[in-house]
């Protein structure tokens, strides 16, 4: 694909960007907004970023910002930026890339995203036929074959649950999801009996340090799923708005 006629520019300044992908990323999403963000096909907006951000390695506010940057320049029904100008390199991008069609910067972004670690300006050069070759072998040969189970060391910070809260709350409120009623005693049989989730209705990460819980105030039984759906939102949503939904 030909390079934009400001090629020269963009490299030259691109040592003063941590990241100068980014910006030609949140450019496309800016000027094609949703249907970008559906040819990407990632999710929601927010459910791109997040994808994106953790392709360029970096957060997910980051990629949004570069968006708002572009948008007064073109029309979406964002604000973004309004009161400030465009930086230099924003400047170059917004020059260099107008010229193209949706399609062309795309293909572009597609690139960027497939090879994130390769360096600015080898951005257009051609790959080695030899490597190409080498790859589409190996898509074809792995088209239908999904690698799982690759052992990763994680560390995690947990909030310890106290059980004795847990077991006053099921005795006062009982097993029943008190969102859906759902009972897996019932529906189950005997290896289901006891079975439920209790959600605290404040977050132990929003209060990031030991407090004495009320299990009548503090927690509800709910089922697995009621509970996932709670947890969809940050700040979780609220029971009653889970029941409204449910309804």
């Amino acid at each position: 694909m030909k390079k934009p006629h400001n090629w020269n520019n963009l490299v030259d300044l691109s040592d003063e960007c941590d990241c100068p992908y980014a910006y030609i990323v949140a450019y496309y999403l800016s000027r094609f907004d949703r249907n970008a963000y559906q040819k990407l096909g990632f999710g929601n907006m927010t459910e791109t970023h997040k994808k994106i951000a953790s392709i360029l390695n970096l957060s997910t506010n980051t990629i949004k910002n570069f968006r708002d940057a572009f948008d007064p320049y073109h029309e979406n029904p964002r604000r973004g930026w309004w009161q400030r100008e465009l930086w230099r390199f924003e400047k170059e991008v917004y020059e260099g890339f107008k010229a193209y069609s949706e399609e062309d910067i795309n293909t572009i972004i597609q690139s960027i995203l497939d090879r994130p670690k390769r360096k600015f300006k080898e951005l257009f050069d051609p790959l080695d036929p030899d490597a190409v070759e080498v790859q589409n072998q190996k898509a074809t040969e792995n088209k239908f074959i999904l690698e799982e189970g690759k052992l990763y060391e994680i560390t995690l910070t947990r909030h310890e649950r106290n059980p004795k809260a847990r077991k006053q709350c099921l005795k006062y409120y009982g097993t029943d999801c008190c969102i859906c009623g759902f009972n897996f005693e019932q529906v189950f049989g005997e290896i289901g009996k006891d079975f439920i989730q209790v959600h605290h209705l404040l977050p132990l990460s929003a209060i990031s340090q030991e407090y004495e819980v009320d299990p009548i105030n503090d927690l509800r039984p709910v089922c697995p799923n009621c509970h996932a759906m709670i947890h969809k939102n940050n700040p979780p949503f609220t029971i009653e708005e889970i029941k409204n939904l449910l309804n």
